[in-house]
Protein backbone atom coordinates (compact mmCIF):
# COMPACT_ATOMS: atom_id res chain seq x y z
CA UNK A 1 0.00 0.00 0.00
CA UNK A 2 2.84 2.21 0.81
CA UNK A 3 4.55 1.49 -2.97
CA UNK A 4 1.08 2.62 -3.95
CA UNK A 5 1.09 5.82 -2.26
CA UNK A 6 4.52 6.79 -3.76
CA UNK A 7 3.16 6.09 -7.31
CA UNK A 8 0.48 8.19 -6.94
CA UNK A 9 3.08 10.81 -4.97
CA UNK A 10 5.10 10.55 -8.00
CA UNK A 11 2.09 10.68 -10.82
CA UNK A 12 0.88 14.02 -9.34
CA UNK A 13 4.50 15.66 -8.76
CA UNK A 14 3.75 17.42 -12.03
CA UNK A 15 0.55 18.91 -10.28
CA UNK A 16 2.42 20.11 -7.18
CA UNK A 17 5.80 21.68 -8.56
CA UNK A 18 4.07 24.98 -8.64
CA UNK A 19 5.75 25.09 -5.22
CA UNK A 20 9.39 24.81 -4.31
CA UNK A 21 8.13 22.60 -1.24
CA UNK A 22 5.73 19.82 -1.96
CA UNK A 23 3.30 20.03 0.74
CA UNK A 24 2.27 16.31 1.84
CA UNK A 25 -0.53 15.91 4.52
CA UNK A 26 0.59 14.36 7.91
CA UNK A 27 -0.23 11.06 6.77
CA UNK A 28 1.95 11.59 4.15
CA UNK A 29 5.09 13.14 6.35
CA UNK A 30 5.11 9.70 8.22
CA UNK A 31 6.25 7.71 5.16
CA UNK A 32 7.59 10.44 2.77
CA UNK A 33 10.23 13.15 2.49
CA UNK A 34 10.95 15.76 0.06
CA UNK A 35 13.95 16.76 -1.27
CA UNK A 36 16.29 18.45 -0.93
CA UNK A 37 16.48 17.85 2.54
CA UNK A 38 18.82 20.86 3.00
CA UNK A 39 18.19 23.94 0.91
CA UNK A 40 20.30 26.91 -0.36
CA UNK A 41 23.95 26.42 -1.21
CA UNK A 42 25.00 22.91 -0.08
CA UNK A 43 26.93 20.98 -1.99
CA UNK A 44 29.21 18.11 -2.09
CA UNK A 45 27.96 16.68 1.17
CA UNK A 46 29.86 13.97 3.29
CA UNK A 47 27.83 12.38 5.97
CA UNK A 48 29.07 9.87 8.77
CA UNK A 49 26.92 8.19 11.32
CA UNK A 50 27.75 8.01 15.47
CA UNK A 51 25.45 5.91 17.50
CA UNK A 52 22.65 7.19 16.46
CA UNK A 53 23.57 10.44 15.16
CA UNK A 54 24.15 11.95 11.68
CA UNK A 55 26.98 14.38 10.98
CA UNK A 56 26.73 15.88 7.65
CA UNK A 57 29.46 18.99 6.19
CA UNK A 58 29.24 20.81 3.27
CA UNK A 59 31.44 22.95 0.82
CA UNK A 60 31.78 26.74 0.92
CA UNK A 61 34.51 27.92 -1.16
CA UNK A 62 35.17 31.22 -0.73
CA UNK A 63 32.71 31.70 2.02
CA UNK A 64 33.70 31.99 5.92
CA UNK A 65 33.01 30.65 8.46
CA UNK A 66 33.88 27.60 6.43
CA UNK A 67 32.76 23.90 6.27
CA UNK A 68 28.98 23.95 7.84
CA UNK A 69 28.26 20.95 10.20
CA UNK A 70 24.92 19.54 10.67
CA UNK A 71 23.11 17.17 12.83
CA UNK A 72 20.24 14.98 12.18
CA UNK A 73 18.97 11.44 14.16
CA UNK A 74 16.49 10.86 11.33
CA UNK A 75 18.24 11.70 8.03
CA UNK A 76 15.25 13.88 6.75
CA UNK A 77 15.70 17.14 9.43
CA UNK A 78 19.04 18.67 9.70
CA UNK A 79 20.33 21.70 11.93
CA UNK A 80 23.48 23.60 11.65
CA UNK A 81 25.55 23.20 14.74
CA UNK A 82 28.71 24.60 13.73
CA UNK A 83 31.72 24.97 11.45
CA UNK A 84 34.77 23.16 10.61
CA UNK A 85 36.78 26.75 9.97
CA UNK A 86 35.24 29.39 11.98
CA UNK A 87 38.84 31.34 13.16
CA UNK A 88 41.10 32.85 10.84
CA UNK A 89 44.01 31.45 12.17
CA UNK A 90 42.83 27.59 11.63
CA UNK A 91 44.16 27.35 8.14
CA UNK A 92 47.72 29.45 8.12
CA UNK A 93 47.04 31.93 5.51
CA UNK A 94 49.98 33.62 3.66
CA UNK A 95 48.64 37.08 2.65
CA UNK A 96 51.58 37.77 0.93
CA UNK A 97 51.47 34.99 -1.15
CA UNK A 98 48.11 35.62 -2.19
CA UNK A 99 46.65 32.76 -0.02
CA UNK A 100 42.40 33.01 -0.15
CA UNK A 101 39.88 30.77 1.38
CA UNK A 102 38.27 28.94 -0.89
CA UNK A 103 37.55 25.54 0.59
CA UNK A 104 36.24 22.57 -2.17
CA UNK A 105 35.05 19.25 -1.01
CA UNK A 106 35.17 17.83 2.80
CA UNK A 107 34.95 14.62 4.29
CA UNK A 108 33.45 13.77 7.89
CA UNK A 109 34.51 10.37 9.57
CA UNK A 110 34.55 9.65 13.00
CA UNK A 111 36.88 7.00 14.58
CA UNK A 112 37.25 6.07 18.25
CA UNK A 113 36.15 9.06 19.83
CA UNK A 114 37.63 11.79 17.23
CA UNK A 115 35.76 13.37 14.28
CA UNK A 116 38.03 14.09 11.41
CA UNK A 117 37.24 16.38 8.09
CA UNK A 118 39.26 16.63 5.59
CA UNK A 119 39.11 18.87 2.62
CA UNK A 120 41.08 20.95 -0.03
CA UNK A 121 41.86 25.05 -0.24
CA UNK A 122 42.53 25.57 -3.71
CA UNK A 123 43.01 29.12 -2.55
CA UNK A 124 46.25 28.07 -0.73
CA UNK A 125 49.50 29.31 -2.51
CA UNK A 126 51.38 26.30 -1.62
CA UNK A 127 50.92 23.08 -3.44
CA UNK A 128 49.76 21.34 -0.64
CA UNK A 129 46.31 22.65 -0.16
CA UNK A 130 44.91 19.45 1.64
CA UNK A 131 44.52 19.39 5.35
CA UNK A 132 43.00 17.58 8.25
CA UNK A 133 41.38 19.16 10.97
CA UNK A 134 39.69 17.27 14.13
CA UNK A 135 37.71 17.48 16.88
CA UNK A 136 35.58 15.51 19.40
CA UNK A 137 32.76 17.49 19.65
CA UNK A 138 31.41 18.14 15.78
CA UNK A 139 30.18 21.46 16.79
CA UNK A 140 33.71 22.08 17.23
CA UNK A 141 36.16 23.40 18.37
CA UNK A 142 38.38 22.41 16.11
CA UNK A 143 41.78 22.00 15.34
CA UNK A 144 43.91 24.00 13.31
CA UNK A 145 44.67 22.52 9.93
CA UNK A 146 47.47 19.78 9.52
CA UNK A 147 48.69 20.31 5.80
CA UNK A 148 49.74 17.11 4.14
CA UNK A 149 52.81 17.28 2.07
CA UNK A 150 52.88 15.30 -1.33
CA UNK A 151 48.86 15.19 -1.41
CA UNK A 152 47.70 17.00 -4.73
CA UNK A 153 44.67 17.81 -6.24
CA UNK A 154 41.50 18.04 -5.02
CA UNK A 155 38.35 16.25 -3.09
CA UNK A 156 40.75 13.89 -0.43
CA UNK A 157 38.54 11.39 1.85
CA UNK A 158 40.08 9.41 4.63
CA UNK A 159 39.33 5.65 4.94
CA UNK A 160 39.75 3.57 8.74
CA UNK A 161 40.40 0.34 8.10
CA UNK A 162 39.46 -3.05 10.27
CA UNK A 163 43.38 -3.59 11.13
CA UNK A 164 43.86 0.40 12.37
CA UNK A 165 45.18 1.32 9.19
CA UNK A 166 44.41 5.02 7.29
CA UNK A 167 44.14 5.26 3.75
CA UNK A 168 43.88 8.79 2.24
CA UNK A 169 41.95 8.86 -1.47
CA UNK A 170 41.69 11.04 -3.60
CA UNK A 171 42.49 12.68 -7.74
CA UNK A 172 44.90 13.71 -9.84
CA UNK A 173 45.66 14.87 -13.32
CA UNK A 174 47.41 11.83 -15.12
CA UNK A 175 50.89 12.26 -15.81
CA UNK A 176 50.14 10.83 -19.39
CA UNK A 177 46.77 11.50 -20.00
CA UNK A 178 44.82 10.00 -22.61
CA UNK A 179 42.03 12.71 -22.93
CA UNK A 180 42.04 15.98 -21.90
CA UNK A 181 39.39 15.73 -18.75
CA UNK A 182 41.29 12.62 -17.50
CA UNK A 183 41.50 12.51 -13.54
CA UNK A 184 42.81 9.56 -12.05
CA UNK A 185 41.81 8.14 -8.37
CA UNK A 186 44.74 7.37 -6.21
CA UNK A 187 45.46 5.77 -2.47
CA UNK A 188 47.69 6.23 -0.11
CA UNK A 189 48.42 4.86 3.77
CA UNK A 190 49.01 7.74 5.77
CA UNK A 191 49.86 8.02 9.64
CA UNK A 192 47.42 10.03 11.81
CA UNK A 193 49.60 10.76 14.46
CA UNK A 194 52.15 13.37 12.30
CA UNK A 195 49.63 13.35 8.91
CA UNK A 196 52.49 12.00 6.85
CA UNK A 197 51.60 9.75 3.76
CA UNK A 198 53.65 6.67 3.95
CA UNK A 199 54.07 4.01 1.40
CA UNK A 200 53.64 3.76 -2.14
CA UNK A 201 51.04 6.29 -4.07
CA UNK A 202 48.81 3.73 -5.66
CA UNK A 203 46.51 4.51 -9.16
CA UNK A 204 44.04 2.43 -8.14
CA UNK A 205 41.09 3.49 -10.80
CA UNK A 206 42.69 5.16 -14.24
CA UNK A 207 39.52 6.30 -16.64
CA UNK A 208 42.23 6.36 -19.26
CA UNK A 209 41.87 2.58 -19.36
CA UNK A 210 38.23 2.43 -20.20
CA UNK A 211 38.33 5.33 -22.83
CA UNK A 212 39.17 3.53 -25.93
CA UNK A 213 36.14 1.36 -25.67
CA UNK A 214 34.04 4.23 -25.35
CA UNK A 215 35.11 6.58 -27.28
CA UNK A 216 33.77 4.70 -30.23
CA UNK A 217 29.87 4.92 -28.60
CA UNK A 218 30.83 8.38 -27.72
CA UNK A 219 30.21 8.39 -23.92
CA UNK A 220 33.83 9.18 -22.85
CA UNK A 221 32.15 12.29 -21.71
CA UNK A 222 29.60 10.88 -19.63
CA UNK A 223 31.90 8.14 -18.37
CA UNK A 224 35.33 9.24 -17.83
CA UNK A 225 35.64 13.12 -17.25
CA UNK A 226 36.58 14.59 -14.21
CA UNK A 227 36.86 11.53 -11.84
CA UNK A 228 36.40 12.98 -8.55
CA UNK A 229 34.87 12.56 -5.16
CA UNK A 230 36.16 9.25 -4.01
CA UNK A 231 35.45 7.70 -0.83
CA UNK A 232 36.07 3.99 0.62
CA UNK A 233 33.78 1.87 2.03
CA UNK A 234 34.13 -1.78 3.69
CA UNK A 235 30.98 -4.18 3.18
CA UNK A 236 31.23 -8.25 4.02
CA UNK A 237 35.00 -8.28 3.06
CA UNK A 238 35.42 -6.31 -0.30
CA UNK A 239 36.30 -2.72 -0.56
CA UNK A 240 34.31 -0.37 -2.57
CA UNK A 241 35.07 2.92 -3.84
CA UNK A 242 32.55 5.36 -4.86
CA UNK A 243 33.46 7.97 -7.56
CA UNK A 244 31.69 10.78 -8.91
CA UNK A 245 32.20 12.12 -12.63
CA UNK A 246 30.95 13.71 -15.83
CA UNK A 247 31.45 17.11 -14.27
CA UNK A 248 29.23 19.12 -12.31
CA UNK A 249 26.50 20.20 -14.53
CA UNK A 250 23.51 18.24 -16.59
CA UNK A 251 26.10 15.29 -17.14
CA UNK A 252 27.05 14.43 -13.20
CA UNK A 253 26.64 11.14 -12.53
CA UNK A 254 27.92 8.51 -9.26
CA UNK A 255 29.45 5.40 -10.04
CA UNK A 256 30.92 2.59 -7.93
CA UNK A 257 33.81 -0.43 -8.23
CA UNK A 258 35.10 -2.98 -5.57
CA UNK A 259 37.85 -5.26 -4.69
CA UNK A 260 39.09 -8.05 -2.75
CA UNK A 261 42.17 -5.76 -1.69
CA UNK A 262 42.48 -1.94 -0.29
CA UNK A 263 45.14 -1.00 -3.70
CA UNK A 264 42.79 -3.05 -5.88
CA UNK A 265 42.90 -3.80 -8.78
CA UNK A 266 39.24 -2.53 -8.69
CA UNK A 267 36.44 -3.86 -10.67
CA UNK A 268 33.43 -1.66 -12.12
CA UNK A 269 29.90 -2.43 -11.68
CA UNK A 270 28.01 -2.79 -15.00
CA UNK A 271 25.83 -1.50 -13.96
CA UNK A 272 27.41 2.54 -13.69
CA UNK A 273 27.03 5.04 -12.77
CA UNK A 274 24.28 4.10 -10.18
CA UNK A 275 22.91 7.23 -9.83
CA UNK A 276 22.38 10.31 -12.28
CA UNK A 277 19.70 11.97 -13.51
CA UNK A 278 21.46 13.13 -16.20
CA UNK A 279 18.87 11.75 -18.87
CA UNK A 280 16.18 13.61 -17.42
CA UNK A 281 14.62 16.90 -19.10
CA UNK A 282 16.48 20.29 -18.26
CA UNK A 283 12.90 21.13 -16.61
CA UNK A 284 13.68 18.16 -14.28
CA UNK A 285 12.19 19.55 -10.36
CA UNK A 286 16.06 17.63 -9.41
CA UNK A 287 19.12 18.00 -11.99
CA UNK A 288 22.47 18.18 -11.59
CA UNK A 289 22.94 15.14 -9.20
CA UNK A 290 26.43 13.95 -7.79
CA UNK A 291 29.35 14.05 -5.59
CA UNK A 292 27.98 11.21 -2.98
CA UNK A 293 28.47 9.72 0.03
CA UNK A 294 26.91 6.77 2.09
CA UNK A 295 25.98 5.68 5.62
CA UNK A 296 24.49 2.72 6.74
CA UNK A 297 21.54 3.30 9.27
CA UNK A 298 21.75 1.60 12.90
CA UNK A 299 18.99 -0.31 11.52
CA UNK A 300 20.79 -1.55 8.96
CA UNK A 301 19.87 0.28 5.96
CA UNK A 302 21.78 2.32 3.32
CA UNK A 303 21.53 5.82 2.06
CA UNK A 304 23.16 8.32 -0.30
CA UNK A 305 23.76 11.87 0.48
CA UNK A 306 24.47 13.70 -2.57
CA UNK A 307 24.39 17.33 -4.22
CA UNK A 308 21.48 18.51 -6.42
CA UNK A 309 19.88 21.74 -8.27
CA UNK A 310 16.12 22.71 -8.82
CA UNK A 311 16.45 24.81 -12.17
CA UNK A 312 13.51 27.16 -12.64
CA UNK A 313 12.71 29.82 -15.47
CA UNK A 314 14.84 27.81 -17.79
CA UNK A 315 18.16 25.95 -16.93
CA UNK A 316 18.92 28.49 -13.69
CA UNK A 317 19.78 27.48 -10.54
CA UNK A 318 20.11 29.95 -8.34
CA UNK A 319 20.23 28.53 -5.51
CA UNK A 320 22.74 26.96 -6.42
CA UNK A 321 23.74 22.59 -5.30
CA UNK A 322 21.81 21.44 -2.61
CA UNK A 323 22.06 18.28 -0.54
CA UNK A 324 19.62 15.62 -1.18
CA UNK A 325 19.13 12.21 -0.04
CA UNK A 326 17.95 8.45 -1.55
CA UNK A 327 17.38 5.34 -0.58
CA UNK A 328 20.15 2.54 -1.32
CA UNK A 329 19.39 -0.89 -1.52
CA UNK A 330 22.62 -2.94 -0.63
CA UNK A 331 21.41 -6.56 -0.06
CA UNK A 332 23.22 -7.93 -3.06
CA UNK A 333 27.05 -7.56 -3.97
CA UNK A 334 26.39 -3.78 -5.32
CA UNK A 335 24.27 -1.15 -3.96
CA UNK A 336 20.82 -0.06 -6.21
CA UNK A 337 19.88 3.04 -5.81
CA UNK A 338 16.36 4.06 -5.36
CA UNK A 339 15.51 0.22 -5.48
CA UNK A 340 11.77 0.92 -5.70
CA UNK A 341 12.06 3.12 -9.16
CA UNK A 342 13.26 4.54 -11.07
CA UNK A 343 16.16 3.12 -9.90
CA UNK A 344 19.18 4.79 -10.27
CA UNK A 345 17.04 7.88 -9.94
CA UNK A 346 17.11 10.85 -7.40
CA UNK A 347 13.36 11.78 -6.90
CA UNK A 348 11.66 14.88 -5.21
CA UNK A 349 9.71 12.66 -2.88
CA UNK A 350 11.33 9.23 -1.44
CA UNK A 351 10.26 6.61 0.95
CA UNK A 352 10.98 7.97 4.89
CA UNK A 353 14.05 6.07 6.23
CA UNK A 354 13.36 3.61 9.22
CA UNK A 355 14.18 5.81 11.78
CA UNK A 356 12.03 8.04 14.51
CA UNK A 357 11.57 11.41 13.28
CA UNK A 358 13.25 13.57 14.44
CA UNK A 359 12.10 17.58 13.71
CA UNK A 360 14.50 20.24 15.30
CA UNK A 361 12.72 23.21 16.56
CA UNK A 362 11.59 25.73 13.92
CA UNK A 363 14.00 28.93 13.73
CA UNK A 364 12.55 32.20 14.07
CA UNK A 365 12.27 33.97 10.25
CA UNK A 366 13.53 37.17 12.22
CA UNK A 367 17.14 37.80 13.89
CA UNK A 368 16.67 40.84 16.34
CA UNK A 369 20.67 41.11 16.75
CA UNK A 370 20.04 40.72 20.56
CA UNK A 371 22.55 37.96 20.63
CA UNK A 372 26.79 38.35 21.87
CA UNK A 373 27.20 36.94 18.34
CA UNK A 374 26.10 36.20 15.26
CA UNK A 375 23.59 33.61 14.22
CA UNK A 376 25.12 30.68 12.70
CA UNK A 377 23.51 31.24 9.32
CA UNK A 378 24.99 34.63 8.64
CA UNK A 379 28.37 34.28 6.42
CA UNK A 380 31.06 36.95 4.80
CA UNK A 381 33.11 36.87 1.88
CA UNK A 382 36.18 35.67 2.36
CA UNK A 383 38.00 35.78 6.16
CA UNK A 384 37.92 38.75 8.13
CA UNK A 385 40.96 40.65 8.77
CA UNK A 386 39.54 42.77 11.48
CA UNK A 387 36.21 42.98 13.53
CA UNK A 388 34.36 45.56 11.87
CA UNK A 389 30.72 44.22 12.64
CA UNK A 390 29.41 44.70 16.13
CA UNK A 391 26.41 43.63 18.29
CA UNK A 392 26.73 45.54 21.11
CA UNK A 393 26.81 49.10 20.36
CA UNK A 394 23.93 49.96 20.45
CA UNK A 395 22.16 47.21 22.18
CA UNK A 396 19.72 44.74 20.25
CA UNK A 397 21.22 46.25 16.99
CA UNK A 398 24.20 45.46 14.04
CA UNK A 399 26.56 47.46 13.53
CA UNK A 400 28.57 47.57 10.46
CA UNK A 401 31.07 50.28 9.48
CA UNK A 402 31.77 51.44 6.08
CA UNK A 403 35.12 50.26 4.56
CA UNK A 404 37.06 50.51 0.94
CA UNK A 405 36.38 47.17 0.21
CA UNK A 406 33.75 46.66 -2.66
CA UNK A 407 31.18 43.27 -2.97
CA UNK A 408 32.02 43.08 -6.45
CA UNK A 409 36.04 42.05 -5.86
CA UNK A 410 37.32 38.86 -4.25
CA UNK A 411 38.28 40.37 -0.77
CA UNK A 412 36.39 40.67 2.57
CA UNK A 413 34.02 43.25 2.15
CA UNK A 414 31.61 44.53 4.56
CA UNK A 415 28.73 42.24 3.65
CA UNK A 416 26.88 39.87 5.95
CA UNK A 417 24.66 37.59 4.08
CA UNK A 418 22.72 34.39 4.33
CA UNK A 419 21.79 31.40 1.74
CA UNK A 420 18.60 32.28 -0.26
CA UNK A 421 17.15 28.66 0.42
CA UNK A 422 13.61 28.98 -1.81
CA UNK A 423 12.53 29.77 -5.08
CA UNK A 424 9.98 32.44 -3.28
CA UNK A 425 11.32 34.27 -0.73
CA UNK A 426 10.42 37.33 0.95
CA UNK A 427 13.31 39.35 3.13
CA UNK A 428 13.21 42.92 4.75
CA UNK A 429 15.31 44.58 7.55
CA UNK A 430 15.44 47.93 8.75
CA UNK A 431 18.34 49.88 8.65
CA UNK A 432 19.53 53.63 10.02
CA UNK A 433 22.08 55.17 7.82
CA UNK A 434 23.18 58.65 6.71
CA UNK A 435 25.91 58.85 4.34
CA UNK A 436 28.44 62.11 4.59
CA UNK A 437 30.18 61.91 1.32
CA UNK A 438 28.84 60.23 -2.15
CA UNK A 439 30.93 57.43 -2.18
CA UNK A 440 29.26 56.21 1.06
CA UNK A 441 26.74 54.04 0.62
CA UNK A 442 24.92 50.85 2.73
CA UNK A 443 21.66 48.68 2.15
CA UNK A 444 20.76 45.46 1.23
CA UNK A 445 22.23 43.07 -1.28
CA UNK A 446 21.52 39.64 -3.15
CA UNK A 447 24.91 38.68 -4.95
CA UNK A 448 25.88 35.18 -6.57
CA UNK A 449 29.78 34.86 -6.04
CA UNK A 450 31.18 38.39 -6.28
CA UNK A 451 30.19 39.08 -10.31
CA UNK A 452 26.53 39.29 -10.27
CA UNK A 453 24.05 41.10 -7.77
CA UNK A 454 21.26 43.51 -6.83
CA UNK A 455 22.25 46.62 -4.72
CA UNK A 456 19.01 48.24 -2.81
CA UNK A 457 21.51 50.95 -1.19
CA UNK A 458 21.04 54.27 0.23
CA UNK A 459 23.63 56.90 -0.95
CA UNK A 460 24.32 60.52 -1.57
CA UNK A 461 24.06 62.27 -4.75
CA UNK A 462 24.68 65.78 -5.47
CA UNK A 463 23.93 66.60 -1.66
CA UNK A 464 20.24 64.84 -1.61
CA UNK A 465 20.14 61.38 0.26
CA UNK A 466 18.92 58.54 -2.71
CA UNK A 467 17.49 55.13 -2.67
CA UNK A 468 19.09 53.44 -5.88
CA UNK A 469 18.78 49.56 -7.34
CA UNK A 470 21.97 48.62 -9.05
CA UNK A 471 22.16 45.88 -11.37
CA UNK A 472 25.49 44.60 -11.58
CA UNK A 473 26.62 41.55 -13.80
CA UNK A 474 29.63 40.15 -15.27
CA UNK A 475 29.43 38.13 -18.30
CA UNK A 476 32.65 38.87 -20.68
CA UNK A 477 32.54 42.92 -19.60
CA UNK A 478 31.45 44.37 -16.49
CA UNK A 479 28.12 45.85 -16.39
CA UNK A 480 26.96 48.08 -13.58
CA UNK A 481 23.06 49.99 -14.29
CA UNK A 482 20.78 52.36 -11.75
CA UNK A 483 17.95 50.13 -13.12
CA UNK A 484 15.22 52.63 -10.28
CA UNK A 485 16.29 55.67 -7.96
CA UNK A 486 14.12 57.77 -5.50
CA UNK A 487 14.82 60.52 -3.07
CA UNK A 488 14.45 60.15 0.53
CA UNK A 489 14.72 61.79 3.71
CA UNK A 490 14.53 59.66 6.78
CA UNK A 491 17.49 58.35 8.79
CA UNK A 492 15.43 54.80 9.08
CA UNK A 493 14.66 52.70 5.97
CA UNK A 494 12.67 49.51 5.51
CA UNK A 495 14.30 47.72 2.88
CA UNK A 496 12.54 44.89 0.99
CA UNK A 497 13.56 41.92 -1.59
CA UNK A 498 10.82 39.55 -3.14
CA UNK A 499 11.29 36.73 -5.47
CA UNK A 500 8.48 35.07 -7.29
CA UNK A 501 11.08 32.75 -8.93
CA UNK A 502 12.75 34.81 -11.01
CA UNK A 503 10.59 37.84 -10.97
CA UNK A 504 12.23 40.40 -8.17
CA UNK A 505 10.37 43.62 -6.67
CA UNK A 506 12.17 45.69 -4.88
CA UNK A 507 10.20 48.21 -2.24
CA UNK A 508 11.10 50.29 0.39
CA UNK A 509 9.59 52.08 3.36
CA UNK A 510 10.03 55.34 5.79
CA UNK A 511 8.11 54.45 8.31
CA UNK A 512 7.43 50.51 8.32
CA UNK A 513 3.73 50.62 7.44
CA UNK A 514 3.52 52.09 3.82
CA UNK A 515 5.13 50.36 1.34
CA UNK A 516 6.63 51.83 -2.08
CA UNK A 517 7.73 49.85 -5.49
CA UNK A 518 11.08 51.06 -6.75
CA UNK A 519 10.97 48.42 -9.25
CA UNK A 520 9.15 45.35 -10.19
CA UNK A 521 9.45 42.22 -12.55
CA UNK A 522 13.46 42.03 -12.31
CA UNK A 523 14.97 39.36 -14.01
CA UNK A 524 16.66 37.22 -11.33
CA UNK A 525 18.13 35.14 -13.89
CA UNK A 526 21.56 37.01 -13.64
CA UNK A 527 22.26 35.14 -10.25
CA UNK A 528 22.13 31.58 -12.12
CA UNK A 529 25.32 29.27 -12.53
CA UNK A 530 23.77 28.74 -15.98
CA UNK A 531 25.69 32.46 -16.94
CA UNK A 532 28.92 31.20 -16.73
CA UNK A 533 31.01 27.90 -16.40
CA UNK A 534 32.63 27.38 -12.83
CA UNK A 535 30.11 29.52 -10.25
CA UNK A 536 30.00 27.12 -7.39
CA UNK A 537 28.06 28.79 -5.11
CA UNK A 538 24.27 30.29 -4.61
CA UNK A 539 22.59 33.38 -3.79
CA UNK A 540 23.49 34.82 -0.66
CA UNK A 541 21.28 38.10 0.67
CA UNK A 542 22.43 40.44 3.39
CA UNK A 543 23.58 43.84 4.61
CA UNK A 544 26.46 45.61 3.04
CA UNK A 545 28.00 48.87 3.66
CA UNK A 546 30.78 50.26 1.52
CA UNK A 547 32.93 53.88 1.59
CA UNK A 548 34.14 52.77 -2.08
CA UNK A 549 37.84 52.66 -1.98
CA UNK A 550 38.46 55.76 0.53
CA UNK A 551 38.49 55.13 4.49
CA UNK A 552 35.25 56.31 6.27
CA UNK A 553 34.12 56.12 10.13
CA UNK A 554 30.84 56.04 9.06
CA UNK A 555 28.75 52.80 10.07
CA UNK A 556 25.00 51.65 9.41
CA UNK A 557 22.85 50.15 12.21
CA UNK A 558 20.52 46.84 11.19
CA UNK A 559 17.69 46.90 13.54
CA UNK A 560 17.03 43.29 12.50
CA UNK A 561 16.85 41.26 9.52
CA UNK A 562 13.96 38.69 8.16
CA UNK A 563 14.01 35.80 5.64
CA UNK A 564 10.97 33.97 4.92
CA UNK A 565 10.32 31.55 1.98
CA UNK A 566 8.59 28.88 0.28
Amino acid sequence: MKHYNLLILLFILPILTCHSQIELSKKGQEYYYSNPIITGMNPDPSICRVGEDYYLVTSTFGFYPGLPIYHSRDLVHWKLIGYGIDRPSQLNLNESEGDKINLYAATIRYNKGVFYIINTNTGRHNEDRNFVITATNPAGPWSEAHYIEGAPRIDPSLFFDDDGKVYYTGNDTAANPVFEKQRNIWMQEIDINTWKLVGNKVIVVDPGNYYKGLVLSGKENLLLDFFEGPHVYKKDGKYYLLISHGGTFWEHAVSIWNSDSIFGPYVLDNKNPIATNRDFSHNSYIHHTGHADMVETQNGEWWMVLLGTRPYGGDFTNLGRETCLVPVDWSGEWPVVNPLGPVGRIMPIHHRPNLPNHPWEEKDIRDNFDTKKLGLDWNFMQTPKEVWWHLDAPSGKLKINLRPEIIDKNVNPSFIGQRQAHKNFTAITKMEFIPKVENETAGMVITRDVSNQFQLVKTLKNGAEYLQLIRKEVVNDKIELIIAETQVSSKALYLKMEALEQLFTFSFSEDGKNWKILAKDQDGRLLSNALGIGRFTGTFIGMYATSKGKESSNSALFDWFEYSGF
